[in-house]
């Protein structure tokens, strides 16, 4: 294999947000990136790299081999995927939907889609419901 799949990560700066009524822990403040769907809404996304123990072995194995290739360890690997912008993610994508990535970048996409839904939190905005009361991130 050798050099993983990738180049150069992108770096994310997260958005510090907290919800009314809510403590400061570290969940509610740190390390939240802020993104938009298309309707726009609102939506934050925390990755929790710890939540590894939810892949499948077969994922697990493929992770790991990238991330040796790459100098990481799988818990750092498996943050970088899960903060990777969608964008980039999308540049694989359409390598693998064209047939241009070949069956190991294929492997590797369907293991970061496994990743990512294992390790990242999304909230959205809601609005208040009543007039004055406060927008919340559920």
């Amino acid at each position: 294999m050798g050099g993983g799949v990738l180049g150069v990560g992108a770096t994310i700066v997260g958005m510090a947000m907290r919800r009314k009524g809510s403590k400061p822990a570290d969940d509610d403040n740190v390390g939240w990136t802020m993104d938009k769907l298309r309707d726009g809404t609102l939506i934050r996304v925390k990755v929790y790299p710890e939540r590894i123990g939810r892949l499948s072995d077969h994922h697990r194995a493929i992770l790991t081999e990238e991330a040796r290739d790459r100098g990481m360890t799988l818990l750092e690997y498996v943050g970088w995927v899960g903060r990777m912008p969608k964008s980039e993610l999308h540049v694989y994508r359409d390598r693998v939907r064209s047939g241009s990535g070949g069956p190991r970048l294929a492997a590797v996409y369907d293991a970061w889609l496994s990743a990512r839904m294992a390790v990242q939190g999304v909230q959205t905005l809601q609005r208040g419901w009543k007039p004055g009361e406060p927008d919340r991130w559920v």
